[in-house]
């Protein structure tokens, strides 16, 4: 898999939807490059993640790639495993929980587990499982599309 390009696309994916809400959001290439291996490290945990529900990522072949779509308990297994990474991603560069998100001392408090974090800050939680929702556009928009395999 295209680690770079993936990266690339999420991050696209990510900006597209802050523009939307009216926020700033650099490019790619305006990136430090802490924020570039996040998505990168968020691309490269995507199969790893899929394999657990019983899908992989192929070459694009099919022009409804877009279409996949996974079940609701599939969101959630998937919301709570990227979850699940982005915290052990944070506490490796030393952020740490606390009430108030401060970027500068890297401290933050979505910094819980899946079922907390769900319970105190839907929101949060919510966009997770947005984000899992869109993985289909975010790899087609990198030449891949996700396959359930023939035991799922």
């Amino acid at each position: 898999m295209p680690i770079e390009s993936v990266a690339q696309a999420i991050h696209e994916r990510w900006r597209q939807d802050a523009i939307a809400k009216g926020d700033s959001a650099p490019r790619w290439c305006e990136l430090d490059e802490s924020r570039k291996a996040s998505s990168r490290d968020q691309a490269r945990h995507i199969p790893v993640h899929l394999r657990a529900i019983g899908c992989v990522i192929e070459p694009l072949t099919d022009g409804q790639a877009t279409d996949f779509s996974f079940t609701e308990s599939e969101v959630t297994t998937l919301a709570a495993a990227e979850h699940d990474r982005w915290n052990r991603e944070r506490a490796a560069d030393g952020w740490t929980l606390a009430t108030e998100k401060n970027v500068a001392l890297k401290q933050t408090p979505y910094l819980l587990p899946w079922e907390q974090l769900n319970e105190r800050y839907p929101n949060i939680a919510a966009m997770d499982a947005m984000f899992v929702k869109a993985l289909p556009a975010i790899l087609a928009a990198a030449g891949l599309q996700i396959v359930r395999t023939a035991a799922s």
